[in-house]
């Protein structure tokens, strides 16, 4: 084919898609979900457009996506990934070798980095809906950047205290806030169709090997450095983080120019959304089971490892990394896994297989043997991986755009939540009916999450979107 015929062909393309294309419509590959969903009632249907070209999608998607972009994206969030798991540790090593914390100083840190979520999830989550996301993103990390970088230079000169240390913990939880939220509504715009989907996989994997590898490095780098030292690095972290993010040339979907309403308005609109609409209803059930599992069951092995079964720290952390090896595969594979079975069938077989060997974490040595047990809990944790990748897409995928960040808002704060009541619920469990009894009640939930999945219309989800 020549060059004239093929602009004309080009030419007659487009025009095909100004009539048939709504401009409220974005169309990728073959089907789509609607994108006129009914915020209070989370409506959805499907429609068929006929088969387009690779060009014929780039017309209809609206803004367009760099593939560039994906790139840098990923490279921003996977530093701030890493600096968040490394900052779990080398704060409290901050609190404990340099102010002689206690316990109940590091578990007051921890508190002080998780409560903004709750308190800020919705508002910010709201808040989001109406600006773009990339200069927040960036405006996060500088503050991030900033707020650690005092500790150090206190500690420096003497003039470290405890308070100083909470304030930062507090103003590094505020900013997360608006870094994560943004991030998790930014990339629909940045990876659209099912690129969405490849694009989920990737941070998941980035995500895992930072549980993975995160607090061994901080642990080594501070003993190396010192713990104030490691978080200047991070502060660095941050900074390159902003930079790369500086460079996304990616345009957003605009906010609607319709007259808004309060912003309390628009948050019950987001909770309303995710409380009617089926899919998310799903993932708020079955994400919440996992978070409580999980919560319990990280509150409590250490426990029964360290004092009833003598095990060595050592020992438990290559238990627990075995998991951390298990959601990393579960990560990598979920995309193939979901082309080859389909997504919502993988979702539900990957559950049956697997989530019910639970079960061995509170048999852990009477019966099952610490090696099986490890692989059990490897195996659990491949398929919390594999969630992470799926579930997350459904929810981009039936979430409009203009109620992205409200749904992310209230999904943090119910999975925020989830961590909370999982381990105030195992420690309360364990004090009445002793430490395996409450692992058993933890380690149900994880067995069960299969259970909301087979009962709800994620199972019928055949596609992540068309091939690139």
């Amino acid at each position: 084919m020549d060059a004239s015929s093929s602009q004309a062909g080009e030419t007659a393309q487009r025009s095909w898609l100004r009539s048939a294309v709504p401009k409220d419509r974005v169309s990728v590959g073959v089907t789509r979900i609607h994108s006129n969903v009914n915020p209070l009632r989370g409506v959805m249907s499907s429609q068929r457009l006929p088969a387009m070209t690779e060009t014929a999608v780039a017309i209809a998607a609206g803004p367009a996506a760099v593939p560039q972009d994906r790139t840098r994206y990923l490279t921003a969030s996977g530093v701030a990934l890493w600096g968040a798991q490394i900052g779990q540790v080398a704060v409290p090593l901050t609190a404990v070798t340099v102010l002689h914390a206690g316990a109940g100083g590091a578990s007051l840190l921890k508190t002080a980095l998780t409560l903004p979520f709750v308190i800020l999830g919705l508002p910010v989550g709201a808040w989001l809906d109406r600006v773009r996301r990339r200069p927040v993103m960036i405006g996060a990390d500088l503050v991030r950047a900033a707020a650690l970088t005092t500790v150090p230079v206190a500690a420096w000169f003497g003039r470290l205290t405890m308070a100083h240390l909470l304030a930062v913990v507090v103003v590094q939880g505020v900013a997360t806030v608006f870094f994560d939220l943004g991030t998790q509504s930014f990339v629909k715009d940045l990876a659209p169709g099912s690129l969405l989907a490849r694009t989920n996989a990737r941070l998941a994997t980035i995500t895992q090997a930072a549980v993975i590898a995160g607090p061994p490095l901080a642990g080594w780098a501070a003993g190396l450095l010192s713990a104030p030292t490691v978080l200047l690095v991070m502060a660095a972290g941050y900074l390159w983080s902003a930079g790369w993010l500086s460079t996304l040339t990616t345009r957003e979907h605009p906010a609607s120019g319709a007259p808004r309403p309060r912003l309390l308005h628009q948050i019950g609109e987001g909770v309303m959304f995710v409380a009617r609409q089926p899919v998310l209803r799903t993932v708020v059930i079955a994400g919440s089971m996992v978070n409580i599992g999980i919560a319990g069951v990280m509150t409590l092995l250490p426990v029964l490892a360290l004092t009833e079964l003598g095990w060595s720290e050592g020992t438990l952390g290559m238990f627990l990394g075995a998991g951390g090896v298990g959601g990393l595969i579960g990560a990598v594979t979920a995309v193939r896994l979901a082309d080859r079975l389909g997504a919502g069938r993988a979702v539900l077989l990957v559950g049956i297989a697997v989530a019910p060997l639970a079960i061995t974490i509170p048999l852990l040595d009477r019966p099952v043997p610490g090696p099986l047990a490890a692989v059990g809990w490897a195996l659990v944790m491949l398929k919390v991986g594999f969630d992470s990748v799926l579930m997350m897409t459904f929810r981009q995928q039936v979430t409009p755009a203009g109620l992205m960040g409200r749904v992310n808002g209230t999904m943090r704060v119910l999975f925020t939540g989830a961590v909370a009541l999982g381990s105030a619920t195992a420690g309360a469990l364990a004090a009445v009916g002793g430490i395996r009894w409450a692992l058993g009640a933890s380690a149900a939930c994880l067995a069960c999450v299969w259970i909301p999945i087979a009962l709800s219309p994620v199972r019928r989800m055949t596609t992540l979107g068309s091939n690139p």
